[in-house]
């Protein structure tokens, strides 16, 4: 049978209508299903957004107002619909800062200096979700120069890590008694404690890596019960020629135990590549070293002629026994355990700005990696919940051009912590006034959706794990009205981040008009949409 021109062109529209219909239903769709709106004055604080996995989100902010001498907070809670159930009313004394938050069992912490030296009490306000009200206030008394880098919550007991004269240390303390231990064995010099983590069963993970310049340096994992007695001590040793630099623990969802993160250079600030170390106590083991060179899609972002020049030099470097030369700034943010083994989310970066105190460390050695040797409370420590301080309209403070975001990157590891595979975004070279994560991520049984914002657009790229395939698309943020329209977008206050089960949270600041809507024709507004993977 011959087809004429018009049935033949038919014919192929009709096939490729069902080639790219059968493409999409194999891959997720993403839906933005709900909005939240508040308007913002120019005097107002930014909000900062506390995750509460299927209880919503708490919204939290410094209000320009006092009353009896103390300042207020505003605590707004909203449900997973973005509704708005509570506005809670908070009395903090002036100078009080915020220093973290953690969210256990249907309660929400907060965490106070009270003062701005280190050495001031901390102030605990324990806040029940169930009905949106201040439930309780602790004074905790610390009695040491205390550098706060971590907060967390296990059973009846808070733990607090930290810094005492630049030694690290783990304080707990017990609500019900009101009383405050140390726990022994963490005040050694030259130590850095890179991450607190608390597991499934109310026990908790503390990570330790050795700074000094004398060899046979170790990486220590050690974890605990919510008392502080040591459960596990395992102890690694880590290559002469190498150092460990930022690392994120497995929490027990799985019945084994990783530590992941970045290596380098023992002299050096950039990284070289990720490590995975399997928690053996009762066996020895070695941590496994990638060099991202030796990474299928780390180098995506790049000129592909430079990538692949790196990606000969990784194979050459790994028949040869010596170190790649590519290093660049990563930052791990996130570990998740499933069926298959770990996933790990990390960024790559660039400081831009010379003047930012975090990539220029007094300390001629990796201690560069941690932010509380300078300020306790501005800096970023992976998966951590602590509190990132808001800024209002019109600060000059933070320098837009200190940190460029280049891509995105998801590795997946097994349980012997073996490279399986790899895939990564182009950021397109996203600026932030501070190191802060700007993409997130949605693992489900197939695919793998990896989703970030610019300006009034989602990004997002959907991967077949089975196949490598990959899809990418773009949607503006969706307004409450058919009839809003953005005038102008908020830069640098504004991301995405995983939420709980198929869904994420981006949220911003814009102007949106309406030409409709005579008595409210143009508004700022703080916004945050609820975006649902299917």
């Amino acid at each position: 049978m011959t087809l004429t021109r018009r049935e033949s062109i038919r014919t192929t529209a009709a096939l490729l209508i069902i080639l790219t219909l059968a493409f999409f239903g194999s891959h997720a769709q993403v839906q933005q299903t709900h909005r939240f709106e508040k308007k913002q004055r120019g005097s107002d604080e930014y909000f900062s957004i506390i995750p509460l996995k299927e209880d919503g989100l708490a919204l939290l902010r410094e209000k320009n107002d006092y009353e009896a001498g103390k300042q207020i907070w505003e605590c707004i809670l909203l449900d997973s619909a973005l509704n708005e159930r509570k506005n809670l009313l908070l009395m903090i004394e002036p100078r009080n800062p915020l220093i973290g938050y953690e969210y256990v069992d249907d309660r929400l912490y907060l965490l106070f200096r009270m003062g701005e030296h280190t050495k001031s009490s901390l102030e605990l306000i324990d806040i029940d979700l169930n009905n949106g009200t201040e439930a309780k206030r602790y004074e905790i008394k610390p009695e040491l120069d205390f550098r706060i880098t971590h907060f967390n919550k296990v059973g009846g007991s808070m733990i607090l890590g930290g810094y005492v004269s630049n030694e690290p240390a783990l304080l707990i303390y017990q609500m019900e008694d009101n009383q405050i231990k140390v726990v022994p064995g963490f005040f050694q010099k030259d130590n850095e404690l890179v991450d607190v983590r608390v597991n499934q069963n109310r026990t908790f993970n503390a990570v330790i890596i050795d700074r000094s310049t004398r060899s046979e340096r170790k990486l220590i994992f050690k974890t605990f019960d919510e008392s502080g007695k040591m459960l596990l001590e395992d102890v690694v040793p880590i290559e002469d020629d190498r150092t460990l630099q930022n690392s994120i623990s497995s929490t027990l969802e799985r019945e084994d135990l990783m530590v992941l993160g970045t290596w380098g250079d023992r002299t050096g600030k950039q990284s070289s590549g990720f490590f995975a170390l399997p928690v053996d106590p009762f066996g020895e083991q070695k941590i496994n070293y990638f060099s991202f060179g030796q990474l299928e899609h780390f180098t995506d972002y790049m000129n592909p002629k430079r990538a692949a020049r790196i990606r000969e030099n990784a194979k050459e470097a790994a028949v040869e026994g010596r170190k790649p030369n590519f290093t660049a700034y990563v930052m791990p943010y996130r570990v998740e355990e499933n069926k298959q083994g770990f996933l790990m989310l990390a960024e790559v970066y660039h400081p831009s700005s010379s003047s930012n105190p975090y990539f220029n460390s007094p300390y001629n050695n990796p201690y560069a990696f941690n932010p509380y040797m300078y300020n306790p409370f501005w800096g970023y420590y992976p998966g951590m919940r602590m509190y990132r301080p808001a800024y209002g309209y019109g600060n000059n403070s933070r320098n837009p051009d200190d940190i460029k975001a280049y891509a995105s990157v998801l590795v997946a590891f097994d349980s012997q912590g073996k490279l399986k595979w790899d895939q990564s975004v182009n950021l397109d070279e996203i600026k932030k006034p501070s190191l802060e994560q700007v993409s997130d991520y949605h693992f489900g049984e197939s695919n793998a959706v990896i989703v970030y914002k610019k300006e009034s657009e989602l990004k997002i790229k959907t991967i077949d794990i089975g196949n490598g395939e990959a899809q990418e698309s773009t949607e503006k943020i969706k307004l409450l009205d058919e009839q809003d329209e953005i005038r102008n977008e908020r830069e640098f206050e504004e991301g995405v981040k995983y939420w709980y089960g198929n869904a994420f949270y981006v949220w911003g600041y814009h102007t949106v008009r309406n030409v409709l809507n005579k008595d409210d024709r143009t508004r700022d507004v703080f916004y945050i949409n609820k975006v649902v993977v299917k």
